[in-house]
């Protein structure tokens, strides 16, 4: 890799099968590219782990979100992904992969000021009697937020393909997110012990001063995020027009291939999407009746629904990301979507006496989730490359738009059941089901009808079976628990032998 890396043209053009050169940053300025977008996540995940979780549920509440208002912005974002669509045409005839990214994300991350600012302005001007205008204002603004994604991330996706190696991309990026779990953790912990520190009572308008407070402290280190890639060099790409970029809108939708991996994680989605929110809410009701753990409620939701995944990720996101550099990206969705599956049942089982549950199958949901992600982030930065011929943005989008519909269907679908079965409830010796229990199976049943139909016709001939896959990954595993453990003892036999070594020089 140093070799390669070495060599002293900053961008050199690699011949494609169709014709033609696709460029490519070489050399050293492609370390310097990758080390810039990593300092970049460590500011990035700040912001997204101090705005999501609860700070995001606790602000909706305050504001008198019904269920299926709770459902609804689950499917913002995916709603907002129908502007990939646009964004990639418009990528495709300019070539200016970087300004549209800039564009798009620091308008994403300057939205969480008026997010901050204006429905609590309402509510403090007339009132919670105008909390409905003040939600609804609130939701069209988080719609805009999400927006300004899918405008830039089709970009970023295709920009950064032309700049991390190919054979690097799956330990790169799951690198990439280990430094930003190491930022993530002390922020969700931190939000969480504020807004129990400073919140003494149940009263909204206190809740909802303290998240705006979040929200816009959030945003600066979100805005620094964006800013870092000012000095990551751009990759010229060929603008495509007329003929050309009809036919790069094809390409993916005659891709069986692909279109069956989307078809599996947009069902996967489907079912796993409305999960964030739903379990953030059951979360906080069972640790609210827990007695004394309830004055914690909201550093102990956070350690839950961000510390306990981000921790997990942190431990599997190395294994991961080999594994599909090495294995392929089949096998790790069968183990991934498998998993899955129990995780989904298990939440009907968590009460305020079995809390420690939750950290388990918090933690556990988000390494198997990890695998599911990187498999598609993988395929789709693989797709849009330059190095496949007909790649481009179009992979992107497409892929974006078939996963969103299917993630706002769900949060739909699943916010409208919250919603009916919203007085539901059914006694049994060992608790007493509601609501929430009814999406948990339903969202279990959907996983696993998303393994039995789509990963059948999944084909990727250089991947390795899946049980050579998991033998890989559990040793990995296991080789770096037992080096962590040993770490310590390491350190303290390297200082031993170092006194030794000078006591005989004296």
């Amino acid at each position: 890799m140093q070799a390669d890396l070495d060599r002293p043209e900053e961008i050199e053009r690699d011949p494609l099968p169709g014709g033609g050169n696709a460029p490519r940053l070489t050399g050293p300025p492609v370390r310097r590219a990758m080390a810039l977008a990593t300092v970049a996540w460590i500011f990035g995940s700040v912001w997204m782990n101090s705005t999501a979780g609860t700070p995001f549920a606790g602000y909706a509440k305050a504001l008198g979100a019904s269920k299926f208002q709770f459902g609804l912005l689950g499917a913002l974002p995916f709603i907002a992904s129908l502007l990939s669509i646009p964004a990639s045409l418009l990528i495709e005839a300019t070539g200016k992969r970087k300004r549209i990214f800039l564009w798009g994300l620091y308008f994403q991350r300057l939205m969480w000021f008026p997010i901050a600012i204006l429905p609590l302005w309402i509510v403090r001007k007339w009132g919670f009697a105008q909390s409905g205008p003040a939600m609804a204002l609130f939701l069209w603004l988080v719609l805009l937020m999400h927006g300004g994604q899918a405008v830039g991330g089709p970009a970023w996706v295709s920009w950064m393909s032309d700049i991390v190696p190919n054979r690097l991309r799956g330990k790169y990026f799951s690198r990439r997110r280990q430094w930003g779990i190491l930022t993530a953790v002390p922020a969700a912990l931190g939000v969480g012990w504020m807004l129990d520190h400073f919140i003494h009572t149940d009263q909204p308008l206190i809740m909802l001063g303290w998240c705006s407070v979040v929200f816009m402290v959030a945003a600066v280190f979100g805005l620094v995020d964006i800013h870092c890639f000012h000095h990551v060099p751009d990759v010229p790409r060929q603008p495509q027009s007329g003929r050309h970029l009809l036919r790069a809108w094809r390409e993916p939708l005659r891709n069986k291939r692909f279109l069956w991996f989307a078809g599996f994680v947009g069902t996967l989605t489907f079912a796993v999407g409305f999960m964030g929110q739903f379990v953030t809410l059951y979360i906080m009701k069972q640790i609210g009746e827990g007695g004394g753990a309830g004055r914690q409620m909201n550093l102990l939701t956070q350690m839950m629904v961000i510390v306990a995944p981000a921790i997990a990720q942190l431990l599997v996101l190395p294994v991961w990301g080999i594994a599909a550099d090495r294995m392929g990206k089949r096998p790790l969705l069968i183990v991934a979507a498998l998993g899955l599956v129990p995780v989904a049942l298990g939440w009907c089982f968590v009460t305020r006496d079995t809390i420690w549950l939750g950290y388990v199958l918090s933690g556990l949901g988000a390494a198997l989730w990890t695998g599911v992600e990187i498999a598609n982030f993988n395929l789709a930065m693989e797709m849009c490359s330059d190095d496949v011929p007909g790649g481009g943005t179009s992979y992107v989008a497409v892929n974006s738009v078939i996963i969103n519909i299917a993630g706002c269907m769900g949060n739909l679908t699943f916010g409208v059941i919250a919603q009916l079965t919203e007085n539901w409830q059914w006694s049994t010796s060992m608790k007493i089901f509601t609501s929430f229990d009814v999406l948990f199976v339903l969202s279990a049943v959907l996983r696993l009808l998303a393994v039995v139909v789509f990963l059948p016709h999944i084909q990727e001939p250089t991947a390795k079976p899946t049980h050579e896959a998991i033998r890989f990954m559990a040793s990995n595993i296991y080789n770096n628990l037992f080096h962590a453990v040993l770490q310590p003892l390491r350190i303290l036999r390297m200082k031993k032998d170092e006194a030794v070594v000078e006591f005989e020089q004296a």
